[in-house]
């Protein structure tokens, strides 16, 4: 199934079969990081930053695949970065990606493989027990990968400048790159992440940042800010998020705007605008079938708008409609009289309702501080969440009680 008819489906419904078990901006001006095509394959690459890895401008967010013949056939179009994580499905996805490096042959220094580390649930320890923690998370992702080293390790999901500057973090990256178990130093961030990635610029520990980046932060200059800051201190940016996987095309536009979504426009428009900014190195859509791997790597190729791309762009509703797109700012939580953690809510929600990944949307509704979370919205009958932008934060709260209450 692509992903034009899964989108046309009841989500909900599918998102029931799931828990059954039942299923399976314009470029930045600045031409010193100019596109790299390769005689070969006329793939467009693009440095990392002050890494040294040259990548193609797409590759492979392997979250929501659970078919290792896709990873191949991935590798097999070109695409030579490949993003996972511990807390992927259960530890599978790391064994996924590992196995298939092997049984291809693949020669390590040819692939760049990122992996992250999360403090999930470690949140009130102390500093040296998050940073065993952390470690003890890397060294079962490097097992689980059969490697004995990743090219990017990440601390994932980051909230707060202090989870990043925390001494002892910064003290477990130094000895892992010590000990030659990681090449490059990360951060991801699903949050409001422009004063974040700011400091990070200006304090030039971070290689890397994966961040959430699509067209919803058109209007944003904040973000733009931020990238040109992280970009000029020689940090690789990588964008996940970007063809804005959520409902808002669904729910917000009218009958007329359907087309855009029924075929290629709307995703590799979408992909095209993240990508379009210079000062991206690369995306990691999270494809799950042959189409849309197909689907994206044809953006690896030209950046050019189509026609229809451009008619895309210049619709008033798609740009009053994607306001309804959640950025993860936070400033809805005070809208709250019992200050519910409504962004991993939101985050829940696109998980479940939008990847149909309900193992995900579970894990991140299981790490909510309890008295934050569906815990305190099951009792409530009137949601007084509002959102500064437009996302409908009591319908998308009715539908995860509707799913797991």
């Amino acid at each position: 199934m692509d992903r034009r008819k899964f989108l046309g489906n009841s989500t909900k419904q599918l998102v029931m079969l799931n828990l059954a078990g039942l299923t399976t901006a314009s470029a930045f001006a600045n031409k010193s990081n100019q596109d790299k095509v390769t005689d070969k394959s006329k793939i467009i690459y693009r440095a990392l930053g002050k890494t040294g890895i040259q990548i193609p401008i797409v590759s492979m967010g392997v979250m929501n695949a659970n078919n290792p013949n896709l990873v191949k056939a991935a590798w097999d179009a070109g695409i030579r970065h490949f993003d996972t994580a511990w807390a992927y499905q259960n530890g599978n996805n790391e064994k996924m990606v590992g196995s298939v490096i092997r049984q291809l042959k693949i020669k390590r220094e040819d692939v760049t493989i990122a992996t992250k580390s999360t403090l999930e649930g470690a949140e009130k320890l102390s500093s040296r027990e998050r940073k065993a923690i952390f470690l003890e998370r890397f060294e079962e992702s490097l097992n689980r990968l059969q490697m004995d080293y990743v090219d990017i390790l990440y601390l994932h999901n980051v909230r707060r400048s202090e989870e990043i500057n925390d001494p002892l973090i910064l003290e477990a990256f130094k000895e892992l790159k010590e000990k030659k178990k990681i090449r490059f130093a990360g951060f991801s961030n699903h949050n409001d992440w422009p004063d974040m990635v700011t400091e990070a610029a200006k304090r030039k520990f971070y290689d890397v940042i994966l961040l959430s980046y699509n067209y919803a932060m058109f209007q944003d200059q904040r973000v733009n800010d931020a990238l040109k800051a992280a970009y000029d201190a020689g940090i690789g940016l990588i964008a996940m998020k970007t063809q804005c996987k959520q409902d808002w095309y669904r729910s917000e536009l009218p009958a007329n705007q359907q087309k855009f979504y029924e075929g290629n426009t709307m995703n590799s428009a979408l992909l095209k605008w993240s990508l379009r900014n210079e000062c991206i190195t690369t995306a990691v859509p999270g494809f799950t079938t042959y189409p849309q791997l197909d689907e994206d790597m044809a953006v690896a190729y030209n950046l050019a708008y189509t026609n229809e791309e451009d008619e895309f762009f210049k619709s008033k509703d798609i740009k009053l409609a994607i306001q309804s797109v959640c950025r993860h700012c936070g400033k809805c939580v005070d809208s709250c009289p019992h200050g519910v953690d409504i962004p991993e809510l939101m985050r829940t929600h696109m998980y479940s309702l939008s990847y149909g990944n309900s193992l995900k949307a579970k894990q991140t509704l299981s790490h909510i501080e309890q008295g934050k979370g569906l815990d305190i919205c099951k009792d409530c009958n009137s949601c007084s969440g509002k959102c500064q932008y437009r996302v409908p934060v009591a319908d998308r709260i009715n539908d995860l009680r509707e799913i797991y209450c």
